[in-house]
């Protein structure tokens, strides 16, 4: 296990990945079922970000607790991960700029890492020693703060001592999978939704258009310009070629974690209509990145036969059990089967005036979470609804 001195040199070193003093097998155990929290992937975002990762570790005989950390000043300026961000766009209270981002830098997903028992006391020292590393505390400035949170992580960590108010940062999207498979799947639906979703299918069947599920390796060179035209969809300038350098790095560093489900022409498969690409880890199938040529889309119901029905009909065969569909178009999502759960921006830092505006915090989120209860595609679709009201 490493002090806090050495955590501290290595994120100031160049853009290397530590674990906390562990070995990446050790580090993997530790991870378990959580992919967005194993070695190889906070090995790709720093590969990502060029900024160095390491970890806080705290253990003692009974067990272990630990959390992934990176500098938030190396991330890029669009990087969903900037607090302040959030807390501008919601009107809240804003924190010190920099400081110590709590959790991997890509994958919405951050989990309080634990073996053994879980002790409250051995968290109360995880959030000590992170306080710590990150030179947060009142009178300095910086910040030590964890991005998208489960509720269980943060009722955990204020039990622990955290004083500040969590805010709502989105909903998660998971769609669950019967072990029987896609007749099973159809008939959780309502009888309007489900014929809707066979509809879905078979115009897409129909069209001539094909998926065919492949290593990333095998084809990363053809995806750049489906990527870049979504991303151009959505504001965004880029470039084939600057898209297809983190297609590149996902292969080197994931290999064979890493898959596609391409959409192509059945004459035309070396210039794909679109893609997902995906991950498949403890009967989950984790989707991470979307692209589509729009200029070449022709109303076939291809996006949600490419992300989820080609992977709701696999199922059985891979025994997968959840879809991880992740943020935005909830709505379309929830249509489709998912489950919306709360994810949480939480400042550990001591003295965070996020503690000092907790009322102010808690209507917040409130009005964040009434927009899902309002609207009655989502309405039914929050789960559990204590978690999304906890800090409401």
């Amino acid at each position: 296990m490493a002090d806090s001195a050495d955590v501290g040199a290595s994120l100031r070193s160049e853009a290397v990945t530590a674990f906390g003093g562990l070995d990446a097998g050790e580090w993997d155990r530790l991870a378990g079922e959580h992919f967005y929290s194993t070695s190889d992937w906070l090995r790709f975002c720093t590969a990502e970000t060029g900024t160095p990762g390491d970890a806080v570790v705290v253990d003692d005989d009974a067990g272990r607790c630990a959390v992934p950390v990176r500098e938030l000043s190396g991330l890029p300026a669009w990087s969903t991960y900037r607090w302040n961000d959030h807390l501008r766009e919601a009107g809240l209270p804003l924190l010190a700029p920099d400081g110590l981002l709590v959790g991997s830098s890509e994958g919405f997903q951050t989990h309080v890492l634990r073996s053994g028992d879980r002790s409250p006391d051995r968290l109360e020292r995880l959030v000590g020693r992170l306080r710590e590393v990150s030179g947060s505390g009142p009178g300095n400035a910086r910040s030590c703060v964890g991005m998208y949170l489960t509720t269980r992580d943060v009722r955990e960590l204020r039990d622990a001592g955290v004083p500040a108010a969590p805010v709502l940062l989105d909903a998660d999207a998971w769609i669950p999978v019967p072990e029987e498979g896609w007749d099973a799947w159809l008939e959780t639906f309502p009888r309007k939704r489900r014929r809707n979703i066979r509809h879905e299918e078979k115009v897409f069947r129909e069209s001539g258009l094909r998926i065919s599920h492949l290593p990333l390796a095998d084809c990363w060179h053809t995806l750049g310009a489906s990527a870049a035209s979504t991303l151009a969809k959505y504001g965004h300038s880029t470039t084939p070629e600057t898209e297809m350098v983190s297609m590149r790095r996902a292969v080197d560093i994931l290999g064979d974690k890493a898959r596609v489900a391409v959409c192509h022409r059945p004459d035309d498969a070396a210039r794909p209509v679109g893609f997902c690409i995906y991950y498949e880890s403890a009967g989950k199938v984790l989707i991470r990145w979307v692209g589509f040529d729009n200029d070449r889309l022709s109303g076939l119901e291809e996006y949600f036969n490419v992300l989820f029905y080609t992977q709701v009909r696999r199922a059985p065969d891979l025994r997968t059990r959840w879809i991880h569909a992740g943020a935005t178009t909830q709505a379309a999502k929830a249509l489709r089967g998912a489950e919306l759960h709360p994810l949480w921006m939480l400042d550990l830092t001591a003295g965070s005036p996020l503690a000092r505006a907790a009322d102010e915090v808690r209507a917040y989120n409130r009005r964040f979470l009434e927009r899902f209860l309002d609207d009655p595609r989502t309405a039914g679709a929050l789960s559990p609804i204590e978690d999304w009201e906890a800090f409401c």
